[in-house]
């Protein structure tokens, strides 16, 4: 049986693993979120997260009927999207299934603010939106 040089083997892995690795990074889930927070249309939900994690906030809708939640405003100085938000059906077998806009939302400093989520139509972005959803987040070192 032939014998390959180490450094042979260890270049494989090492290129195998540096293959990988942007996958990991370019997927938002990929992150871990401390918490999943389902805010309410039509309400004001409060969310408390420490700095350094963050939270996923869903909101019921459906893809299908062209409507979809965006943030309505920017985000404060102490928050940070990762990645952009993302629709999950619940039966993905079903064309136009129900299911849920989930944002990823980290804290990146202290701070207190209202974030604020519309529900519009993907074709006209300045509508009166149909739906609002608020979310009031505190973020805070641990033990604050």
């Amino acid at each position: 049986m032939p014998r390959f040089p180490r450094f042979r083997s260890w270049s494989l892995a090492s290129l195998a693993f540096a293959a990988m690795l942007p996958a990991c990074v370019s997927d938002p889930s990929a992150f871990r979120t401390d918490a999943v927070d389902a805010l309410h249309p039509d309400a004001v939900t409060e969310v408390s997260i420490e700095i350094g994690t963050a939270v996923t906030l869903t909101l019921p809708g459906n893809a299908g009927t062209g409507y979809d939640w965006v943030l309505a405003d920017g985000l404060p100085e102490f928050l940070r999207q990762r990645g952009q938000s993302r629709f999950v059906a619940k039966e993905a077998s079903r064309v136009g299934s129900q299911g849920d806009t989930r944002f990823i939302i980290e804290a990146v400093g202290p701070g207190e603010a209202s974030v604020r989520f519309h529900y519009l139509p993907g074709w006209n972005q300045n509508a009166r939106p149909v739906r609002w959803a608020e979310a009031a987040v505190t973020a805070k070192t641990e033990g604050d």
